[in-house]
């Protein structure tokens, strides 16, 4: 059980300096949310209507470990203005669970957010499937079956093959044999668990899991939080097989201090992704684990974070709230007031506040725009103590208009390729704000034949900051290729066009375009593609992403073929080959 820490940790942000906290990024938007008694561990905000706009859906579930009791699910639809309602029949009713979290991903292939909720009380675990307009079905007795006694999930792509796979960690509310379970997209959205592959041992009391590329090999690692102890750091080796990498982390306080939300994202700006850890530093203030490039975290927080205070927290969220470019740090606390701690862009943080003094028990932030003026607003949970009244937050003052292009690295591509070969395309998209959980920006591919028109290929947000499209070769040719991606305020940011020789062909120069889905005839070149989103933020354009042979297809007198699978779904499960 939790304990709380209030009388002993609440400690005055004088400490940080009255310059610093004069500062002020959010307002509170009285009333936005309609007043509710649930107790709210987790909340998401993402496009579920397809408008647009983002929506927030609300898991909740009463108790702590021992005993989660029911509560009522909640979705509420924005009207583009912070203006919120709640629809509970978008999921076919109003209903009570114990849900602790939820996880938001397309998981068919057919371009919107479909929403996972697993039961922490050991009840069916239930999966919305979304029609496209943000009306759901549960189809979890079809598409999965589980029922997993579960406060941590995350969709990622697990073994590269351009869907979402899903592990659900175990054991929440009584005793499991396993940390958690690993189950495989058959790329329509229906899930098969995998029997091998994932550690046995580890942390029986997961309430978070992150997936990020923590070694820098271009798939994605698994980090999965203790709630009372150390974090463990799972390592995939490409092909959904993970192993114990938890010697890893150096976390200086040995796990101490209750943890629930942690954050991979890049700090300093050197590419690869760096590690908050919430509770863990020296009086429960939050640890700043540096991440070598290939995987090992040194505890860097005595000599990076000034001014931050002890207090009883549940999460950091990374977004550039200033607009400078590099990741602030967004504390969520129980028993202290939320604050915002500055990177001065070399992964130097110092508080500067930025919220109003409001006495609550925050439990979960999300950010993004809701009102449509660019500027980051904030949606805070609450639970567990006082009145658990949830929260909007406008962004104001030094929180500025979002101008910034996303960031988009370039892929790596062979510089040839054989005849009928199938080429699995991926990249890394950053933008203001760190969605590992789920899309927030449009990702495709530009795709230009011998210097000619582009084309546009709609890539898959796929976990993590990590985007997936695919190109199958036939005859001849040679294609640039360019990665881009546009935000939610029609920022667009590409990457250096990549140039592949077709079989037979000499390289010519190409590039450039943009745009929706189309298609082109341009000599013999065909191209159709749906599907897209999902984001997160670094700082470069390293080489991050893979490329992967697999099944062959004819495409007689085709110069490029770009298949459709990621608007379809229908393909053969395949491995990445590494």
């Amino acid at each position: 059980m939790r304990r709380l820490l209030v009388a002993s940790l609440v400690v005055s942000l004088v400490s940080a300096g009255p310059s610093a906290l004069a500062a002020k990024y959010f307002e509170e938007v009285p009333g936005a949310l309609a007043s509710a008694s649930d107790w709210t561990n987790y909340l998401r905000l993402a496009d579920l209507d397809s408008d647009g706009d983002l929506d927030l859906v609300v898991p909740n579930c009463g108790g702590f470990f021992a005993n989660p009791s029911p509560e009522p699910f909640r979705l509420y639809l924005n009207d583009g203005k912070a203006g919120f309602t709640e629809a509970a029949a978008r999921l076919g009713g109003p209903f009570e669970a114990a849900i602790r979290v939820v996880e938001v991903a397309d998981v068919d292939g057919d371009g919107d957010d479909d929403l996972f909720a697993p039961s922490a009380d050991g009840t069916l675990d239930r999966l919305f499937v979304n029609d496209g307009s943000g009306s759901f079905t549960n189809e979890a007795a079809t598409r999965i079956g589980s029922a997993s006694r579960s406060a941590g999930a995350r969709f990622f792509d697990a073994d590269g093959d351009g869907d979402v796979d899903l592990f659900v960690a175990a054991g929440y509310a009584a005793s499991e044999p396993v940390v958690g379970r690993l189950y495989l997209n058959d790329g329509e959205g229906v899930f098969a668990e995998a029997l091998s592959g994932v550690p046995t041992s580890g942390p029986k009391d997961v309430d978070d899991v992150d997936a990020f590329d923590a070694d820098g090999d271009g798939d994605l690692d698994l980090l999965l939080t203790s709630h009372g102890g150390m974090p463990a750091l799972w390592l995939n080796s490409g092909d959904a097989s993970f192993s114990d990498a938890t010697g890893k982390l150096a976390l200086a306080s040995g796990g101490q201090g209750y943890k629930y939300g942690p954050t991979p994202c890049d700090v300093d700006g050197d590419g690869d992704l760096d590690l908050w850890i919430d509770n863990s530093g020296p009086n429960y203030t939050e640890a700043l684990l540096i991440n070598d490039g290939k995987g090992s975290f040194a505890d860097e927080t005595s000599a990076r974070v000034s001014g931050n205070p002890g207090a009883d927290d549940n999460g950091v969220v990374c977004a550039d709230v200033d607009l400078d470019g590099d990741f602030d740090a967004i504390v969520v606390s129980l028993s202290d007031v939320e604050r915002v701690l500055v990177n001065d862009g070399a992964g130097h943080f110092a508080n500067a506040g930025g919220f109003p003094a409001i006495g609550d028990s925050s439990l979960w932030l999300d950010v993004g725009d809701l009102d449509g003026d660019g500027r980051l607003d904030a949606v805070t949970g609450q639970g567990e103590s006082g009145k658990f009244t949830n929260r909007v937050y406008r962004g104001v003052g030094e929180n500025l208009v979002d101008t910034r292009a996303p960031v988009v690295t370039t892929p790596v591509l062979p510089t040839s390729v054989a005849k009928d070969e199938r080429l699995a395309v991926r990249f890394r998209v950053m933008d203001r704000v760190l969605v590992d959980a789920g899309p927030r920006v449009k990702a495709f591919l530009e795709v230009s034949v011998d210097g000619g028109a582009a084309t546009t290929v709609p890539a898959r947000f796929v976990g993590g900051d990590w985007f997936h499209a695919e190109l199958a070769v036939s005859e001849g040719g040679s294609v640039a290729v360019v990665a881009c991606a546009t935000d939610m305020h029609g920022n667009k940011g590409c990457a250096a066009s990549v140039l592949v020789t077709g079989p037979g062909s000499s390289t010519s120069a190409g590039g450039g375009g943009g745009g929706a889905t189309t298609s082109s005839g341009q000599g013999g070149f065909a191209a159709t593609g749906a599907g897209g989103g999902g984001g997160a933020e670094l700082s470069d354009e390293s080489s991050c992403a893979v490329v992967s042979p697999g099944r062959r297809d004819s495409g007689a007198g085709a110069l490029l073929a770009l298949l459709a699978v990621l608007a379809t779904g229908r393909r053969r499960k395949r491995l990445r080959s590494r």
